[in-house]
């Protein structure tokens, strides 16, 4: 009996320390992937706050353009003097690759909704607001952490000495000056040795008319002065499936769109997709050489006589 219960004791403290080197195997991992498949994922903290934080290799030769304060201004992570800042600042410089890499795939995603089918539609719309959502919240974070570390580091070079001040901006200078050699050296590379002319043969240029560039667009709202609160959430929603564009006309009139067609028939098959998308009284506008012109202007111009 004591045999069995001194073994039992051995096997949970063999159990327990397997747990603990477990959980310490998955401390360090981190994700940079930030859309997979229908998930999307956050970056974690690259070590624990009582580690001293290393810039990973991968990131340590990328240059960055980090102005501290009117003299002083870094342009590689190793121009940090504090190691809280740096890591706060390379915490920033991930979540701003993340939203880069967000909005790609956000734009791709709208590119492959036009031609889905209706179940499609509602699961890559659910992905787009999912993804919209994270940006916005990246991109409040952004800036906080930048300024945190532009503090932190400020505060070290009030009490600099000008001889320090002096020598950090002649460091600076060194490097500046070494990319603008290697800059020039990779010109000067592409310039050829011998450089010889032809004599292209002249061909006769027919003389025709300049070709009209008709394009149709999605009108999904014109409004002067404050673009009402109903309008704002309408456009705000559809923006996150389609890119809306506006401008301002000669009235003063704001005019926003979507799409870009050269066909009419294209434009009747966008305008329904964009009411059923919640734009009711979306309509088609026309234009010739970005001016506006009627549908029937349009149409003539086209060759497009016949009634849809």
């Amino acid at each position: 009996m004591l045999i069995q219960f001194t073994t039992s004791i051995k096997t949970t403290l063999i159990l327990l320390l397997f747990t603990i080197g477990g959980l310490n195997s998955y401390a360090d991992i981190s994700s940079d992937e930030l859309i997979q498949n229908d998930t999307i994922a956050t970056i974690k903290p690259p070590v624990s706050q009582s580690e001293v934080f290393v810039i990973p290799e991968n990131a340590r030769k990328a240059a960055i353009d980090f102005q501290v304060n009117s003299e002083i201004s870094y342009f590689s992570f190793s121009n940090f003097v504090k190691d809280e800042s740096r890591k706060i600042f390379y915490s920033a410089w991930l979540k701003e690759k993340e939203v880069n890499k967000l909005s790609a795939r956000t734009d791709s995603l709208r590119k492959s909704y036009a031609d889905s089918s209706d179940d499609q539609k509602e699961k890559i719309s659910a992905l787009i607001l999912k993804a919209e959502g994270q940006m916005m919240t990246l991109n409040e974070e952004i800036p906080n952490l930048y300024e945190k570390a532009r503090s932190e580091e400020k505060q070290y070079w009030q009490s600099a000495s000008s001889d320090e001040k002096a020598k950090f901006q002649e460091k600076i200078k060194i490097y500046q000056d070494s990319i603008q050699q290697a800059i020039a050296a990779l010109n000067k590379q592409k310039v050829p040795d011998t450089i010889m002319y032809y004599k292209a043969e002249s061909k006769p240029v027919a003389n025709t008319e300049p070709a009209t560039s008709v394009t149709y667009k999605i009108q999904v709202g014109a409004f002067k002065g404050k673009l009402p609160d109903t309008a704002a959430k309408s456009i705000k929603k559809l923006g996150m499936l389609r890119k809306v564009e506006s401008y301002k006309d000669e009235k003063g009139v704001t005019v926003y769109t979507t799409g870009s067609l050269k066909r009419y028939q294209e434009a009747l098959t966008l305008q329904s997709q964009v009411k059923l998308e919640g734009i009711k009284n979306a309509s088609i506008a026309a234009y010739n050489n970005g001016k506006r012109i009627t549908l029937d202007e349009a149409r003539k111009l086209n060759n497009e006589q016949d009634k849809p």
